[in-house]
């Protein structure tokens, strides 16, 4: 599990902060108005051709809807 969230977005703390709280992809997807196919894109290996990064304003959204 992800310890330190603030510490930034990678695919992994994505994942593990997603994990953490209990919600699917589809679910986070919802959670930050944006399709199942982007979220899944963001959260792929960085080593895959169909991975994008995260845009940070997503990553400090989802940080603070998740920690109200």
């Amino acid at each position: 599990m992800i310890d330190n969230p603030e510490l930034g977005y990678t695919p992994a703390n994505l994942k593990a902060l997603r994990q953490k709280y209990g919600l699917t992809q589809q679910a986070t997807a919802d959670l930050l108005d944006v399709k199942i196919s982007g979220f899944q894109r963001w959260e792929a290996d960085i080593n895959l051709k169909s991975h994008t990064d995260m845009p940070l304003k997503k990553w400090f959204e989802l940080l603070q809807k998740l920690t109200k």
